[in-house]
């Protein structure tokens, strides 16, 4: 009896664990079909997203390449655009130098002109000397005493310095007497043709003999002038300035007299002494108003926005 008891207990639990059995196989197979499923459909997704991102990498490279593409293009164009700006400013600084060129051409042939009309002048001067020589110097000047003479009580006259000769109404101390075979006629005609022929330094120290040994003879002036027109030819304007005023000086009412102020005013400029300079050429206008230098210097005041008022000395 307890044997089939036993066998019963066993059949049921037999029946019971293979039930189970049966369960837990269905349970199994349910989660492997679950865990297929998800697996598919992650596989799913994760192929979209590859797609996704493969086709995200093609656009990006695609809108790498146009960007690219834009900067090559603007690039061009901006280059393309700046090439007459370049060109511009080329031509600007060539214009600017053609300009500084200009003005430095401007300024040469200003200086030649005004050598030329120096040279004019002297040319008319000499002309009129050799038409109309002037008249042997006499022995006394207008209103001094004679030689030996006293003046009368009162009288403010002074006699002549011993030896002095008269030059254009002044009295010059003599020179060094001449060296033997020296002739103020031939000292003068040699001086200026070395100077017409080029040989400046040369003719420079006979017109500085000239005034040495002949100081009142009638080409004393003419000699004096031409140191300072060499002078202002080479650039050494207060030297020029001081041979002028010699001229003004010693030989005031001299043919000479007019070129000089002229040539005073313009070492003046040229030494930047405007308004010595305007001063000059205003004296010039003053003294001598119809003359050809009158004419030039107005021209130089109304260059340099002056009026040409008379200057008071």
């Amino acid at each position: 009896m307890k044997i089939l008891r036993l066998i019963a207990l066993l059949l049921c639990c037999s029946s019971f664990s293979f039930a189970v059995n049966k369960d837990l196989v269905q349970l199994q197979r349910d989660l492997e079909d679950k865990l297929n499923a998800m697996q598919n459909d992650l596989d799913t997704k994760l192929a979209g997203l590859t797609g996704m991102v493969t086709a995200m990498q093609a656009d990006t490279r695609r809108t790498a390449d146009q960007v690219a593409t834009m900067q090559d293009t603007i690039g061009n164009n901006v280059a393309k655009s700046l090439t007459p700006v370049a060109g511009l400013g080329a031509k600007v600084d060539t214009v600017n130098d053609d300009v500084r060129s200009l003005k430095d051409a401007l300024a040469d042939l200003s200086g030649r002109l005004e050598r030329m009309d120096a040279k004019m002048t002297d040319l008319k001067n000499q002309l009129q000397i050799m038409q109309n020589p002037p008249a042997a110097p006499s022995n006394t000047a207008p209103g001094a005493m004679p030689p030996g003479s006293t003046p009368p009580p009162g009288s403010t006259a002074m006699p002549p310095m011993a030896g002095a000769t008269p030059a254009n109404g002044q009295y010059i101390a003599p020179g060094p007497v001449a060296p033997v075979g020296m002739s103020a006629d031939k000292s003068f005609t040699d001086a200026l043709r070395d100077l017409q022929t080029g040989k400046t330094d040369l003719a420079y120290n006979e017109f500085q003999q000239y005034i040495t040994y002949f100081p009142n003879t009638e080409y004393a002036a003419n000699s004096q002038y031409y140191i300072g027109e060499i002078d202002y030819n080479r650039g050494n304007y207060t030297g020029a300035v001081k041979a002028f005023d010699a001229v003004l000086e010693r030989y005031p009412n001299n043919p000479k007299t007019s070129d000089a102020h002229l040539m005073k005013a313009y070492a003046l400029l040229k030494s930047n002494q405007r308004n010595k300079a305007v001063q000059e050429f205003r004296v010039l206008v003053a003294k001598y108003p119809n003359s050809d230098n009158s004419r030039k210097a107005l021209q130089q005041l109304r260059s340099l926005g002056v009026s040409a008022a008379t200057a008071q000395r």
